[in-house]
């Protein structure tokens, strides 16, 4: 005859709160099985509990009442696992639970792109997989056995990505007291596989892709490379951000959603060339969108007004492009604004100069860059005008040992005097929300 838990009441203390607990306990009787002594009992360590059984050789154990001492011995060593306070966690302390908690108190707090990221990963890998785990039940070997299945259907990098998404919120478990230490710390992951080398076309490339590009990503990559700017931060531009001789950077966007920009040196303001190409590629944008035209307005706005999709301007535009022009497949937004970069210190720019235009804190860590170091606002626009004179120079025949000689293009206007070009509209009366510098 097998008994099955019975429970009495204990007590437990999660997160200094008292409550009742019913404690499961098991008193079963040995049964004569012939040639042994048989034990049945139940297992709560595992979800859902399993039966189980323990057995005795009558040749060892010939008497029932000798077996069943050893069977009420077993017993007690079962009934304490069995009431380990982990067994008791409630639903408030599953790995569904950590997710909820992290969703609600601490990502919020995160950039949009990473946030998104950890709500993809959980959603699609680790909730299905873990959801229902007791967090302190969790350990290194069940999630290592689970990440050694994604591979080889998931690459490296994913990989990684979504075990440090599990590693970051069982940290911020621990720090919640739901658990006493991190599982997933420990994982071994597959190795990384060798980086994409970096796409850096050459001068007459660059002038060939944004020559043949459609609107609005023509302008978006004009923008990019010669104003310094990230995608999210073009798609962010608003046309009380357009100025008399600059733009004012200080938003992104990334999936329709707004945020600050990536650092605090990202809030930065971008000059104008002196032959108007960056001021043409918004006047491009004035000229095609009609509709939205108020200060607030989006410049690089769809067809309701929010903001455009880097992800399809790419593989709609972008990609098809560089495929027909015979340059890298694995060209992408960001390897425009490693061209800018390249292009400044090409053509003589000092280190600082990039380093302002394009929004970093500082490109080499020096304390010189950092702190002392500033440049002026003519020497920016010096730099960003002989980019510009590069791209554009003619003749359009591509001549990698004179490209350095470049001079400017009669195509793109020019006063000599250093005067920019005057702005599309009046600014008092069409923007009176304008910024001011």
């Amino acid at each position: 005859m097998t008994f099955d838990a019975t429970k009495r009441p204990r007590l437990k203390h999660p997160g200094g709160r008292t409550v009742v607990q019913q404690e499961r306990y098991q008193r079963a009787q040995v049964q004569d099985l012939g040639s042994k002594w048989k034990l049945f009992y139940w297992d709560y360590n595992r979800t859902p509990r399993q039966r189980r059984t323990k057995s005795w050789a009558k040749s060892r154990v010939p008497g029932q009442r000798e077996a069943q001492r050893l069977g009420d011995q077993f017993m007690e060593r079962v009934n304490e696992r069995n009431n380990q306070p982990h067994l008791f966690a409630s639903d408030e302390e599953t790995v569904q639970a950590v997710y909820n908690k992290c969703q609600e108190l601490t990502w919020p707090h995160l950039k949009n792109s990473t946030r998104k990221q950890y709500e993809e990963n959980f959603k699609t890998h680790l909730l299905p997989e873990f959801g229902s785990s007791k967090v302190r039940k969790l350990t290194t070997m069940d999630i290592q056995e689970y990440f050694n299945t994604l591979s080889p259907g998931l690459s490296p990098k994913s990989i990684r990505l979504i075990h440090g998404t599990f590693r970051a919120a069982l940290n911020q478990g621990i720090a919640w007291s739901m658990l006493d230490r991190n599982p997933a710390v420990g994982v071994k992951l597959p190795r990384k596989h060798a980086v994409k080398p970096t796409v850096l076309l050459s001068l007459a490339d660059i002038r060939r892709m944004i020559e043949t590009v459609k609107e609005p990503t023509k302008s978006m990559i004009t923008l990019i490379v010669f104003a310094s700017m990230r995608p999210g931060e073009v798609l962010a531009l608003r046309w009380m951000d357009i100025l008399r001789d600059r733009i004012v950077v200080d938003e992104r966007v990334y999936d329709n959603e707004f945020d600050d920009v990536k650092t605090d040196a990202g809030k930065r303001e971008v000059p104008f060339d002196k032959h108007g190409v960056i001021l043409a590629a918004v006047q491009r944008m004035w000229a095609s969108n009609k509709k939205f035209r108020k200060p607030d307005d989006l410049i690089f706005a769809n067809r309701t007004g929010k903001a455009l999709d880097r992800h399809n301007l790419l593989h709609r535009h972008v990609k098809p492009v560089a495929e027909k022009l015979g340059l890298s497949k694995t060209i992408d937004f960001r390897s425009f604004r490693t061209m800018h970069a390249s292009l400044m210190r090409r053509f003589g720019a000092r280190l600082e100069v990039a380093r302002d235009n394009m929004g970093h804190a500082g490109s080499s860590g020096s304390i010189i860059l950092d702190v002392y170091s500033k440049t002026w606002w003519n020497e920016r626009v010096d730099a960003v005008s002989r980019v510009v004179e590069a791209v554009f120079a003619e003749p359009d025949k591509e001549d990698e040992e004179n490209e350095g000689n470049a001079t400017p293009f009669e195509g793109l206007p020019d006063s000599g005097t250093g005067e920019l070009w005057e702005p599309f509209w009046e600014p008092q009366a069409i923007l009176p929300g304008q910024k001011s510098v």
